[in-house]
């Protein structure tokens, strides 16, 4: 097991430690956390719930790749591509997840919640990552799938990479057409100044 194998495990682990960490204490406040398919039908719901098991897959192949485990009735996986700046290109974006994810936590406060909640969101979250991207959570959640893809570049990394992706583009949709509903005007003026992923503040 090299650098880049324990600095995936550490990414992974401390991206837990902060959700399970953030949940544990808005829960002990009363907050309903957990909103991942509750109110929802067909797809949505189905899609809502994947995240569970992505994430647990994905913990799953990590540990598989960082330990040299052959995969389950697969063997040792095929890389599509190697070399050291994959690795490296890797670790910052996987570092970058983490400081995306730790930054939209504290901006959340306690309106945080997994899933999309049914009932009308409380405020309207627009100050500290929220300036830079609409979707820090869903972001973070990219790049730490990007950068294990990156370390481990086969098949299974790129598919699970693919399907979040286009997974938390539909999510994010659904999301902010159910924030202009609550939110018209100050939602119209946030949608308009800040960037769906990331980047700058839109000038007027």
């Amino acid at each position: 097991m090299g650098f880049f194998d324990i600095y995936v495990l550490i990414a992974v682990f401390t991206f837990y430690a902060l959700l399970v960490g953030k949940t544990v204490i808005l829960m002990r406040r009363g907050r309903r956390v957990v909103q991942l398919g509750k109110g929802k039908e067909g797809f949505g719901k189905h899609l809502e719930r994947s995240f569970w098991l992505g994430m647990g897959l994905l913990t799953f192949f990590v540990v598989m790749a960082a330990f040299r485990i052959p995969y389950p009735g697969i063997g040792e996986p095929i890389s599509l591509f190697g070399g050291t700046w994959s690795k490296i290109t890797g670790f910052f974006l996987l570092n970058a997840a983490i400081v995306s994810f730790s930054f939209a936590l504290a901006a959340f406060r306690d309106a945080f919640r997994i899933g999309i909640e049914e009932s009308a969101a409380e405020t309207l979250v627009t100050e500290g990552i929220f300036r830079y991207s609409r979707n820090p959570v869903y972001l973070a959640v990219i790049l730490l799938f990007a950068g294990c893809f990156l370390v481990y570049p086969d098949p299974f990394f790129l598919g699970s990479l693919l399907f979040v992706t286009v997974a938390f583009r539909h999510q994010s949709k659904k999301e902010e057409k159910k924030l202009a509903r609550e939110f018209p005007k100050s939602y119209a003026v946030y949608l308009a100044r800040t960037r769906k992923w990331f980047g700058p503040p839109k000038k007027d």
